[in-house]
């Protein structure tokens, strides 16, 4: 195509670019028929994409592959899948070994696709024909999402062995692997007033974490929590855990060497700066992200804390504050230098005013 002036190519250009728009705004369509047999019989699957974003763990119906069993078809059945997503993510879900139509409106010409970007609250449905027999994997193809739980395996009832899986027993435990994993963190606050840090290992749905605060000296203390917890429900806002608290502060005295003793706000003799105790609890996680956390000590006492870390201010200064029963309180900032290095300020009711470099690994 030849133009006589620069400005006819130009306006054949936008031409171009306004029917792209206008043709990516319709839903897709086939040019040729993809019904599939219509004597075949119908399996219903459905699914709800579920996950909590917080903690980075992704499934269907709240299950990893791990958890489930293969879903057993028929060769020369339709299968039709309806999935719902219920998180705040896209999911692009991929189908091994089929293509299958996506119905979107188009009848018999809906499209063939074997993976499906679905938006966040969205449903879609797909339906394929069983004519290829295996052991299939369905998945969201974003990989760290896959490698977390979120798929399921499609087996045909009946099949022959596969050839190229000698040990199926060995290529089971290597697929379940991935989700079964544990991942560590570790940070540590090195401040002028003491340190602040936690470690933590979590799983699918086991925590195990412990966190220290440590001062210069007797007046500013020393204390170390641990607790073990497995998240429950649907989208995993809540963990009972067992837990031991050890703590040491050196209070102040009077003339008489006494120490006054403190209350908590339920009128308990407070333990917060003696403490070893073992405990029971719940953490649930608030709208906003902010963690209430329930415990009771083997003595008797109970503690409520409010907690929330990592508020965003800016791109690169967070927010944090804690506050409890006992009658503690933190409030602080934190710098993002980079991935692994922060400065940070706090003030501590035990400890007092803080700056300091974060580490975190």
């Amino acid at each position: 195509m030849t133009f006589e002036h620069e400005g006819d190519f130009y306006i054949a250009n936008l031409h171009i670019y306004y029917i792209a728009i206008v043709n990516a705004t319709e839903p897709l369509k086939s040019p040729n028929n993809t019904s599939l047999p219509k004597k075949s019989p119908i399996k219903d699957l459905k699914f709800t994409l579920t996950g909590n974003m917080n903690r980075y763990v992704w499934s269907l119906d709240n299950k990893v592959v791990s958890e489930t069993d293969k879903i057993l078809i028929k060769k020369g059945e339709n299968v039709r899948i309806t999935i719902y997503n219920n998180s705040m993510m896209r999911h692009p879900m991929h189908l091994h070994g089929h293509d299958f139509r996506l119905l979107n409106g188009q009848g018999e010409n809906a499209p063939l696709k074997n993976i499906v970007d679905i938006m966040p609250m969205e449903t879609d449905t797909l339906e394929f024909n069983a004519n290829v027999e295996g052991d299939w994997f369905f998945h969201c193809h974003i990989l760290y999402h896959m490698m977390s739980g979120m798929g399921r395996v499609l087996s045909y009832e009946n099949q022959a062995p596969n050839p190229l899986i000698p040990n199926p027993k060995l290529a089971k435990r290597k697929l379940f692997a991935d989700d079964r994993k544990f991942h560590s963190m570790a940070e540590n606050d090195f401040a002028t007033n003491g340190n602040d840090g936690m470690a933590m290992l979590q799983g699918t749905r086991w925590s195990i974490g412990t966190e220290w605060r440590l001062g210069y000296n007797d007046h500013h203390g020393y204390e170390n929590e641990t607790h073990i917890g497995r998240y429950i429900g649907k989208m995993q806002w809540l963990m009972p855990f067992v837990g031991f608290d050890w703590r040491y502060r050196k209070l102040e005295t009077d003339a008489m060497g006494n120490v006054a003793g403190e209350k908590n706000l339920f009128g308990q003799t407070n333990t917060k700066d003696d403490r070893r105790q073992f405990s029971l609890g719940v953490a649930y996680t608030l709208p906003m992200m902010v963690i209430l956390q329930t415990e009771i000590y083997h003595d008797g006492n109970l503690r409520i804390q409010l907690m929330r870390e990592d508020i965003p201010i800016t791109k690169r200064v967070r927010a944090s504050f804690m506050l409890n029963t006992d009658k503690e309180y933190m409030a602080g900032f934190r710098y993002i230098v980079n991935k692994n290095i922060g400065l940070t300020t706090h003030y501590d009711s035990d400890m007092g005013l803080g700056f300091g470099l974060f580490l975190n690994y």
